[in-house]
């Protein structure tokens, strides 16, 4: 007798492809999310990083900021766009952007960052005044260090000053930055220590307006402690803007530096990156970090710690409540490959991107240290 061969029902069929289906989906997700997180993951890890090199970079120019140079100084510059003080709504440090983003770049900032004239919101523009310890100061014994002219120093002219470059001059009362060469000829000074002393001869008067240079008093003839003494450094005017990258295939924004502010080392202004015509080849700009996109500094001064302005207060002498005691730091950047996970468009224009911030708090070294001094800080 024949047995009936029967095969699966068409109920079985349906059961076996909707379970093989449910499998396949969970497999596929399991793969899909996998690769989602294998490319997201190096981005942000990239982006943490950008983030984590400019904010050392920041907050090391702000410790330093003000070293070796008078208690009562102006070391945030506190310029409008147009060179006047800091009360219009364009120029630095809170008053505002510079208008060196471009268009393209401008509109791939971060929420809450119009790109406008909000001087709450706006990217700033950081600049610091400080000097170059790694080269010992040298003292003056002739000259007159806030006009064009040769100044004498006491000791061997070092080669750590980097002329032609920037000095900074101070007689601990007040200051000036200027563009110097290696002067030539001898000449001798009151009891000098060496037969021959440095010169060097300061091409230009003072660059910025950080303080009263016409008020330097000159330097003394005789030798040390004999007043007044006039200390030379090197000087160190750095700067940091956003700007686009430079890069034709990526309009990334990013975070750019410069160690001698706008001037070359003639003393001479250069262009800012972002601006037309703008070259990193011969300029003091250097990229520290791409796809940073806004950079907020806030300042406290005085005794209240819970205020924070846009803007640094404008330093008087011995008010020791108009020293900045604390800069906020605030960094954004992003990752900007296609097709990553959770990335979201900026305030509705700009391009999808994957955003994170950083936020630090840093004492100037130079003005905390004056303050326990003088017992203002217990």
């Amino acid at each position: 007798m024949m047995r009936k061969e029967r095969g699966f029902s068409m109920v079985e069929l349906m059961v076996a492809m909707t379970i093989t289906l449910i499998v396949s989906g969970a497999i596929y997700g399991l793969l899909a999310s996998g690769n989602t997180a294998f490319r997201r993951e190096p981005e942000l890890a990239d982006r943490q990083q950008n983030i984590r090199v400019a904010m050392d970079l920041i907050s090391r120019d702000v410790y330093n900021a003000g070293a070796s140079l008078p208690t009562f100084a102006q070391v945030f510059t506190r310029l409008d766009a147009g060179g006047g003080p800091c009360t219009g709504a364009e120029g630095l440090n809170g008053c505002g952007p510079e208008g060196t983003l471009g268009a393209v770049a401008a509109n791939g900032r971060g929420q809450g960052d119009t790109g406008g004239k909000d001087a709450s919101t706006a990217s700033d523009v950081l600049e610091i005044v400080s000097t170059d310890e790694r080269c010992r100061a040298q003292s003056a014994c002739s000259g007159t260090p806030a006009v064009a002219g040769t100044v004498v120093l006491r000791g061997r002219l070092p080669s750590c000053l980097g002329l032609p470059g920037l000095l900074l001059l101070t007689d601990n009362a007040s200051f000036t930055v200027q563009p110097a060469v290696v002067g030539t000829g001898a000449e001798l000074c009151s009891g000098g220590d060496a037969a021959q002393n440095g010169k060097v001869v300061l091409t230009t008067a003072s660059l910025g307006s950080w303080s009263p240079a016409a008020t330097m008093s000159a330097p003394s003839t005789s030798p040390p402690p004999a007043t007044p003494v006039v200390f030379v450094y090197g000087a160190r005017v750095v700067r940091y803007l956003i700007a686009p990258s430079g890069d034709p295939r990526d309009a990334v924004p990013a975070l750019w530096r410069s160690a001698s502010g706008r001037y070359a080392s003639s003393g001479a202004a250069t262009l800012d990156p972002g601006v037309a015509s703008f070259t990193q080849v011969g300029s003091p700009w250097e990229l520290v970090a791409r796809g940073i996109e806004d950079l907020q500094i806030e300042y406290q001064a005085g005794t209240n710690a819970t205020v924070w302005t846009n803007r640094p207060p404008l330093v008087v002498t011995n008010t020791w409540d108009s020293l900045v005691r604390q800069v906020r730091i605030t960094i954004s950047a992003r990752a900007q490959a296609p097709n990553l996970q959770g990335a979201q468009r900026a305030g509705g224009t700009g391009p999808d991107a994957v955003r994170g911030q950083l936020t630090t708090v840093v004492a100037p070294r130079q003005a905390f240290n004056e303050l326990q001094i003088d017992k203002q800080i217990q």
